[in-house]
This record gives structure tokens, C-alpha cells and sequence, in this order.
């Protein structure tokens, strides 16, 4: 998130932005899976997602989901993030 957020972006922001939603995906699901399989068409479903997120135009799902969700939420607790990464590393 912090290279995408970066001021001097490159011609790798999409890609960025694509793994960044993967990511979050990944976590949400990680914790749902279990109930969600139960559902008919749920991996017809999720491969049509992931199709979306990664469509090749300027306004493909992932950059819909980033500027929407991710950033904003991102933005707003940028300061706690940043102080638990510190900590981290610090103690590491």
C-alpha cells in the first residue's frame, strides 16, 4: 500500500493494487471458506471475482475495491498501522 500511495508512481501500480485487493481477499476468506464452500457456484463465483479484479481496463475491480475500501480504511488508521510496524520491527 505504501508504493501505490508512493508520489512517484511507475507503470506497476495496477499490478500493486491487484495484490494488494488479493491479499485482503485472501485474509476474508481464509476465515469464511468453511462456510462459504457450502454455497452452489461459490468457486464458479470466486474465479469470476478474481477475473474481475484482474481485467485488463482502468476500471477493474480491484482498482474499484482499492480507491472504495482499502484506501480509505487504509488512510484512516495509517498512524496505529505505521506504530505497529515500528514495534515489530523494533522487537525483531
Amino acid at each position: 500500500i505504501k508504493a501505490i500511495e508512493s508520489p512517484n508512481k511507475d507503470d506497476d501500480t495496477q499490478w500493486l493494487t491487484y495484490w494488494v485487493v488479493y491479499g485482503v481477499f485472501s485474509i476474508a476468506e481464509f476465515f469464511s471458506d468453511i462456510f462459504l464452500s457450502w454455497f452452489p457456484f461459490y468457486y464458479m463465483i470466486k474465479c469470476g471475482f478474481l477475473l474481475w479484479c484482474m481485467a485488463p481496463s482502468p476500471s477493474n475491480g480491484a482498482e474499484f475495491l482499492y480507491h472504495r475500501i482499502i484506501r480509505p480504511f487504509f488512510l484512516k488508521h495509517e498512524a496505529q498501522l505505521d506504530n505497529v510496524v515500528k514495534d515489530l520491527k523494533d522487537k525483531a
